[in-house]
């Protein structure tokens, strides 16, 4: 998701992933599963097959952590605030990290893709440093932040200009 605000002397742009299932939804979805699977692990106890049960907690903690994982990924944001003079960047998942300052000119560096199935990726950069934005983004969402970023300013160049372009030929 992305949110684009201008304002007088500065654009505010807010990146975020799309999110499906909020941190509540997701330790509801791990309860359930949890429990039914401990269901069929008594059931399988019951029936005298005692050597499943470890195997089922093991199952629920790995499905567990992934959870968690995915959910936790879910609620990371970059903030870039791009003003007259530099543009700062500041990202995190609970909490923004430090900002990473950019001077004027800011460039916006545009990474090819590394086969059809790749997004392309994007990087802010000035003459000594050099950040990735967006790269946890869908393909419509990186579209508006690379119009966002031109419109307020920073300059588009591609990482690999050098590169003549193949063009499709038919034989």
């Amino acid at each position: 998701m992305i949110e684009i605000t201008e304002k007088a002397d500065k654009t505010i742009i807010r990146l975020e992933p799309n999110r499906s299932a909020s941190w509540h939804e997701t330790r509801v979805a791990i309860l359930a599963l949890s429990g039914f699977m401990l269901l069929i692990g008594t059931g399988w106890l019951i029936a005298g097959v005692w050597m499943i049960m470890p195997f089922v907690f093991l199952d629920i903690m790995v499905f567990s952590y992934f959870f968690y994982r995915v959910c936790e990924a879910t609620y990371q944001q970059q903030i870039i605030v791009v003003e007259k003079d530099r543009v700062c960047l500041r990202s995190g998942i609970h909490r923004l990290g430090r900002t990473k300052t950019f001077s004027r000119p800011c460039y916006l560096i545009s990474h090819k893709r590394k086969s059809r199935g790749h997004l392309k990726a994007f990087s802010l950069t000035d003459d000594t440093e050099i950040q990735a934005v967006g790269y946890f983004l869908n393909e419509d969402d990186l579209k508006n932040l690379r119009d966002g970023l031109i419109h307020s300013g920073c300059i588009e160049l591609d990482s690999q200009w050098w590169v003549p372009e193949k063009k499709s030929s038919f034989y």
